[in-house]
C-alpha cells in the first residue's frame, strides 16, 4: 500500500500560481513541492490551448494531465543520461483539495540559487561568474549532443532559460520545468537552435545589458559548438525553408515587439554579429 500524505488546505503552503499552483508541503520531518497541474485555468481554455499546441505547433498537449506525463517522461529521461532533475516521489498518494489522481505531482524540494541569480551576483567577480557559466555551456552543449545523436526531442528544453537552472552547491546544474515539448524528432536540430536563442534572449532581459553582452561572448568563445551557434540565429533570421523564413519575416515586419532591442530576432542578430 502507498503512503499517504494528507492535507485538508493548501493554502498555508502556496509558493507559486502561474497557472499551475506549486505549494511548499511539509513531508517526512521536512519538505516537498507539490504541484497541481494546471487547475487555475477553465476547462475551455485548457482545451482551446491544447488544440494549438498540438495542431498548430506540433507540441504536446497543454491538458494537465498530459502535461504531468510529459514532464515525469522528461524528468526519467534527463536523469538516465547524467542530468540533475527533481527527484519525485511517485510512490505518495497525496489527499488534498483540487488533487486528483493524475493531476499532480510531489517532488523534492530543493533549496539553491538560480543561474541567472548567480550570474547578475555583482558581488561576485566576474571571472568566478564566467568560470561558472563556462561549465554550464560545457553541460548544455553535452545536452544538444544526445538529442541530436539520439533524435530526442525531450532533451530539449522547451521552455528552458537561466531561470529554469539551478547551480546545486555540488558543483551540478539541476534542471526543472518539463512540461511541454515539441513532438517531431526529425526537427530536433531547429529546437536546440530555439533554445539556444531562447536562453540568450533571457540573460538579455533579465541581466543589464553591458552584463548580457558579456554572457554572449562568453557563449561564442566557449560554448563547444560554433556551427550549431550559426544555426541558431540562421533559425530565426534565414530558416531554410522558404515557408519559415517567410513567417519569420512576416512577425518581424507586423509585431511592434519584434523589433525591441530585446526581442529574440535583435538577440539572434547579435550572436550572428559576434559569430562574424
Amino acid at each position: 500500500m502507498s503512503e499517504v500524505l494528507t492535507l485538508d488546505d493548501l493554502t498555508p503552503y502556496l509558493l507559486l500560481k502561474n497557472g499551475n499552483f506549486l505549494y511548499k508541503v511539509p513531508f517526512r520531518g521536512g519538505w516537498a513541492v507539490l504541484k497541481v497541474y494546471y487547475d487555475s485555468r477553465g476547462w475551455f481554455a485548457r482545451l482551446r490551448k491544447s488544440f494549438g499546441n498540438v495542431v498548430l505547433h506540433g507540441q504536446t498537449s497543454y491538458m494537465p494531465q498530459g502535461r504531468r506525463q510529459v514532464e515525469l517522461d522528461c524528468i526519467n529521461l534527463w536523469k538516465a543520461h547524467g542530468f540533475r532533475v527533481f527527484e519525485v516521489f511517485e510512490d505518495i498518494e497525496v489527499r488534498a483539495p483540487t488533487c486528483v489522481p493524475g493531476g499532480y505531482t510531489l517532488m523534492e524540494y530543493v533549496q539553491a540559487p538560480k543561474l541567472v541569480d548567480l550570474l547578475g551576483d555583482d558581488s561576485r567577480p566576474f571571472e568566478e561568474r564566467a568560470a561558472l557559466y563556462r561549465r554550464f555551456l560545457k553541460e548544455w552543449s553535452r545536452r544538444h549532443d544526445l538529442a541530436i545523436a539520439e533524435s530526442e526531442p525531450r532533451l530539449v528544453h522547451e521552455n528552458g532559460d537561466v531561470r529554469h537552472v539551478m547551480a546545486m552547491p555540488d558543483g551540478a546544474f539541476l534542471w526543472f520545468d518539463f512540461e511541454m515539448v515539441y513532438r517531431k524528432r526529425s526537427r530536433v536540430a531547429d529546437f536546440i537552435s530555439r533554445e539556444i536563442v531562447q536562453y540568450l534572449w533571457e540573460m538579455n532581459k533579465m541581466l543589464p545589458a553591458d552584463l548580457a553582452a558579456r554572457f554572449l561572448d562568453e557563449t561564442v568563445a566557449h560554448y563547444p559548438s560554433r556551427d550549431r551557434l550559426h544555426s541558431a540565429w540562421r533559425y530565426w533570421l534565414k530558416h531554410p525553408n522558404p515557408l519559415r523564413r517567410f513567417v519569420r519575416w512576416l512577425d518581424r515586419v507586423l509585431k511592434p515587439r519584434s523589433r525591441k532591442p530585446t526581442s529574440k530576432y535583435n538577440v539572434a542578430r547579435r550572436l550572428r554579429e559576434k559569430l562574424g
